[in-house]
């Protein structure tokens, strides 16, 4: 069995495609060469044979059939051999040399050959072979008498095989052109699929880069299209999948880690509030029992903030302008970012409709956005919150001026645990891609030419949202 990529199962199917075709052409094109040569044989015998008659019948009728110097010019004119028998056998003239009349007529009947019953139209003699004719005639004085000529069948059966091997000699080309001709349009199918079974080969052994080349816009090249999307949409699926493996292992770890730590943490918190409430009137030991309790209260949120990163869970939409949660975040974040030397602009159009969406999952995407800005600025920059309508929903935009992103690669920013800073979890930017998504948007990031880089969310609404709140 061959392997995938060897080219050896596509080559099997160019040979089965070829064979029949040279084969069947193969067997016309012989049987096509024998009977030509056999028919073209037998006309041109046919022909001799009627030209040979005609000279007879001429000769039978002229008055020199009896003189020997007329017939030995006659022979060098028609170049056969002319004999002339009488009734009983006997030879009256002969252009045959090499013996006298008599011994000659021996010889010819010693061949079987009658005069009168020429039944044989091939006469082998002295090493040569003719074809002979008879023709009577009547002889004045002598009676009736038999004419007979005797023509070399040499030059005819050299027609015969230079037509013989002329003719099998173009059958052969035409075979052989046929065969490449066949076989040059035949690879044009089978190319494309040989390079699609070395694709094919190269996905088997984990190698995804490759791709179909399509040359054409026929049936194979429709074929070649359709595989390179088959493929990207895996890559796409695979990616989500390894990316859904990642949060769920992640939640689910997230999960047990919430289970083993809550139990001691909650017992903890228990003594420290039993300890706070034994230590009145030791205002140092209760402030010191209180800060416990706010970081054990610190550890429970971040503990929460794991789990919900980890698994973003369900929308709970309600209708609403999401300019809202952008204000909000604006006088919340401004005076943590001016104590960073980092200015705070916004554009909030008023005109966005109103449409059906997670508040607390949005804001829990800005503030993931605001803070990578932060973050990006280490020593001061600026921010800027664009809020607008477009064609088929609502656009968002958080630029900053920052280092930007670091070699361009965009995609691995939302891998789920990929980060640049030390204390990272990776999973900010995972998950609000998440939240974006399951509102039926799209997250992007990109780098700014000024410097920086701009992340673009992208919110469709539905139809009819911007008209009815327009009119209400």
């Amino acid at each position: 069995m061959s392997q995938p990529g060897s080219g050896y199962g596509v080559k099997r199917i160019l040979v089965r495609i070829i064979l029949p075709f040279a084969l069947l052409f193969s067997i016309a094109t012989i049987t096509f060469w024998l009977l030509s040569s056999y028919l073209i044989g037998h006309y041109l015998q046919d022909d001799l044979r009627q030209q040979m008659v005609r000279v007879a019948r001429v000769i039978s009728q002229s008055s020199y059939v009896l003189n020997p110097v007329i017939l030995l010019q006659m022979k060098e004119v028609i170049n056969a051999e002319i004999i002339l028998f009488d009734a009983r056998g006997k030879i009256l003239n002969c252009t045959i040399s090499g013996g006298t009349d008599d011994t000659v007529a021996k010889e010819i009947a010693g061949k079987g050959f009658s005069p009168a019953n020429a039944s044989e139209p091939i006469l082998e003699f002295q090493g040569q072979r003719y074809k002979t004719i008879s023709q009577t005639l009547t002889i004045p004085g002598r009676g009736q008498a038999f004419l007979c000529l005797w023509k070399p069948t040499g030059e005819s059966d050299q027609l015969q095989a230079r037509i013989f091997a002329t003719t099998g000699w173009l059958a052969l080309a035409g075979i052989l052109a046929m065969t490449l001709a066949g076989y040059l349009i035949v690879r044009t199918i089978t190319l494309p699929v040989e390079e699609l079974v070395e694709v094919t080969g190269r996905i088997a052994e984990n190698d995804f880069s490759k791709r179909a080349v399509v040359r054409s816009n026929d049936e194979i090249g429709m074929l070649a299209q359709s595989f390179n999307r088959m493929m990207d949409q895996l890559q796409n699926y695979e990616k989500r999948l390894v990316e859904s493996e990642k949060m769920a292992t992640a939640g689910r770890m997230a999960a047990g880690l919430a289970h083993e730590i809550r139990n001691p943490l909650t017992s903890i918190k228990m003594f420290v509030q039993v300890l706070h409430g034994r230590l009145q009137g030791q205002q140092d030991n209760q402030k010191m029992a209180a800060s416990l309790l706010q970081e054990i209260g610190r550890l429970e949120r971040i503990i929460e903030q794991i789990v919900e990163r980890a698994r973003p869970g369900e929308l709970h939409r309600r209708r609403g302008n999401i300019n809202d949660q952008l204000t909000e975040l604006l006088a919340l974040a401004a005076p943590s970012l001016q104590t960073g030397n980092i200015s705070l602009e916004s554009r909030l159009s008023p005109e966005l409709p109103e449409f059906d969406y997670d508040p607390e999952k949005m804001k829990q995407v800005f503030w993931n956005l605001l803070i990578n800005s932060r973050e990006a600025m280490p020593k001061g920059g600026r921010v800027e919150i664009v809020s607008g309508r477009v064609s088929d929903g609502i656009e968002i935009t958080f630029a900053d001026t920052g280092m930007g992103i670091q070699d361009g690669n965009i995609d691995v920013c939302f891998k789920s645990f990929y980060s640049t800073k030390p204390e990272g979890l990776g999973l900010g930017l995972s998950t609000s891609r998440k939240i974006v998504e399951k509102h039926g948007g799209a997250l992007e990031l990109a780098n700014r030419a000024e410097g920086g880089a701009i992340a673009t969310i992208h919110l469709p609404v539905e139809k009819g949202s911007h008209e009815q709140n327009s009119g209400g």
